[in-house]
């Protein structure tokens, strides 16, 4: 009995898998399910005029390429985010723990409004409430514990994204690419 201990404590296995983390691939959903909605969100107002953003000075063409650019340059900063979490990077999970408890506290602040939409049949902010009230919170929860800042503090680059490549991240990228588009709607269809 002895020795099976003594062959765990030897294994270098062991102790990382003791510090597996926890809310990564919530959290990398979010990040990368925000850079569809900012991604998407310019096409749509091209497509719906009425949405498209006025800007003083500049003409509709500028003002519509403009906001391309902008959008895309903060989803591209959206992936990139995500990407870094993915990957390990310890300052990133601090970024995103303080980014989710605001989320959070937007998304209590926001039930009563909830509230009224859902009793005069109007059912798409529900999408925008689940991700703050309940996935948000989880994200939140999990990237603080212990074990997950142990993880982060120990963890190469290179095996945090071979922990979570492969399947784990087209997994990851289809719960994105879907809430993303929900999202997308449910903004659009206030």
């Amino acid at each position: 009995m002895q020795e099976g201990i003594e062959e765990t404590k030897g294994n270098d296995a062991a102790p990382k898998e003791q510090l597996a983390p926890g809310g990564i691939g919530v959290a990398v959903a979010i990040d990368w399910g925000l850079a569809v909605q900012i991604f998407l969100t310019p096409i749509i107002t091209v497509l719906n005029p009425a949405s498209q953003p006025k800007i003083a000075a500049l003409n509709s063409t500028l003002t519509v390429v403009l906001y391309f650019i902008i959008a895309w340059l903060l989803a591209g900063l959206c992936l990139f985010f995500g990407e870094m979490l993915r990957s390990g990077h310890n300052w990133a999970r601090w970024i995103q723990i303080a980014v989710t408890a605001l989320l959070t506290l937007g998304g209590l602040a926001s039930l009563p409004g909830l509230y009224q939409s859902l009793i005069t049949g109007h059912f798409w902010p529900l999408v925008t409430e689940v991700i703050l009230v309940i996935f948000a919170p989880l994200v939140l929860w999990r990237l603080s514990r212990p074990a997950t800042g142990r993880w982060f503090k120990t963890v190469s680059a290179a095996e945090a994204r071979q922990r979570h490549g492969g399947k784990w991240v087209w997994f990851i990228a289809l719960f994105a690419i879907v809430g993303g588009i929900l999202q997308t709607l449910a903004v659009m269809n206030k």
